[in-house]
């Protein structure tokens, strides 16, 4: 397979040969943001809700992008016509661009990475996963930034204790998000729970709760408590790359009966079924 092609500043760049200057502020600071969408059918998926997320942010930390929705539009395009994978997993980076200084002091930095489309696991959708909280609220919790330092650190040490993911507690059990995913459970009488403060506003968690309203199923917002895993008939985590992947426990306990439910079954083929019309 040819070596995948990025656009970076301006420039569409082998992926080896794409550069960020030592002293980015996303390399010394942490100070960039990121989205990560996927194709189907080698076609951008939501688009314009992920660049209504990234710009809307950019505008609020007071980063201005170089480049409008139209023209991230073409380039994506045009990276699509370079690489010819059959499905492409797409990120967007926007960084506080090269500086001597705490604070930006230049143009930002803007990046297109456009990769094969990773294969998950099938086992994953088939049997679960199995996630490990630690203690970590994120700062600044609804903006998708680079800063994930917890989530790598946190990562390394779940997978040597065996586990699949992290997802993050407040100090008092409740949990809040993953890593990269926002959780769901489903507690006894087909009730639905997603947190909806302090957590990243997902794109594809957006539409399964939309999907969720439309199937009349009753959605409550808040965190997921201690209690409610005990509860819970079944749990799922969705992302834009890998959908929605059933969760069969966390930490020790067993949710459910430990295996996929029907209605995290039901919620995904209604997924799919929005991206076959979409």
């Amino acid at each position: 397979m040819r070596e995948p092609v990025y656009f970076l500043d301006g420039r569409t760049v082998r992926a080896s040969a794409a550069r960020l200057p030592i002293a980015d502020l996303a390399i010394l600071r942490g100070f960039a943001l990121f989205e990560s969408l996927r194709t189907y059918g080698r076609k951008p998926f939501l688009l314009d809700r992920h660049l209504d997320r990234l710009l809307g942010e950019a505008r609020r930390v007071g980063l201005a992008c170089p480049y409008s929705r139209a023209e991230i539009a073409r380039i994506i395009q045009r990276l699509l016509r370079c690489n010819c994978f059959p499905e492409a997993l797409i990120r967007l980076l926007l960084t506080g661009g090269a500086s001597p200084k705490l604070i930006p002091s230049g143009r930002p930095t803007f990046a297109v990475m456009m990769d094969p489309l990773p294969a998950f696991p099938k086992h994953q959708y088939a049997k679960g996963i199995a996630l490990m909280s630690i203690p970590f609220e994120r700062a600044y919790p609804e903006m998708k930034t680079t800063n994930y330092f917890a989530a790598v650190w946190g990562t390394m040490r779940a997978v040597k204790r065996g586990f699949h993911e992290i997802v993050y507690a407040r100090d008092n059990g409740d949990l809040l998000e993953g890593s990269t995913f926002n959780l769901f459970v489903v507690l006894p009488g087909q009730r639905l729970i997603t947190p909806q403060k302090d957590v990243l506003a997902g794109v594809t968690a957006g539409c399964v709760l939309d999907l969720a309203r439309a199937l009349r199923i009753r959605i409550a917002r808040r965190p997921i408590r201690p209690a409610d895993l005990r509860r819970a008939r079944e749990a799922f985590i969705t992302s834009s790359n890998r959908e929605i992947i059933p969760v069969r426990r966390v930490d020790r306990q067993r949710i459910g009966d430990g295996r996929p439910g029907p209605m995290t079954r039901r919620l995904h083929a209604a997924y799919r079924d929005f991206v076959g019309k979409s």
